[in-house]
């Protein structure tokens, strides 16, 4: 009698959507890249920091360069993930 009353209160409930294979994998990629981008910017940030101190104007440019490069790596993750997400 209290089963049959479970099971009618929980056949009301709005069941829960399972997700295909295409769409899991979608959100851990989504995931992994969003934590690559922010890292991705920390590390640059690091570089300009480091760059700001370096008293060597090599090392300065060296680390200045290694920044560039990874703002602009994290903008082209950005864009993907975005473009990924649009789909």
């Amino acid at each position: 009698m209290l089963l049959k009353l479970f099971r009618i209160l929980n056949e009301k409930k709005p069941q829960l959507r399972e997700f295909d294979p295409t769409t899991i994998q979608r959100i851990r990629e989504g995931a992994y890249l969003t934590k690559l981008i922010a890292e991705t910017q920390v590390a640059a940030r690091k570089c300009e920091f480091f760059a700001g101190n370096a008293v060597d104007a090599e090392v300065r440019t060296a680390f200045e360069e290694e920044a560039k490069l990874l703002r602009e790596g994290a903008r082209s993750l950005q864009q993907y993930y975005e473009t990924m997400t649009l789909e």
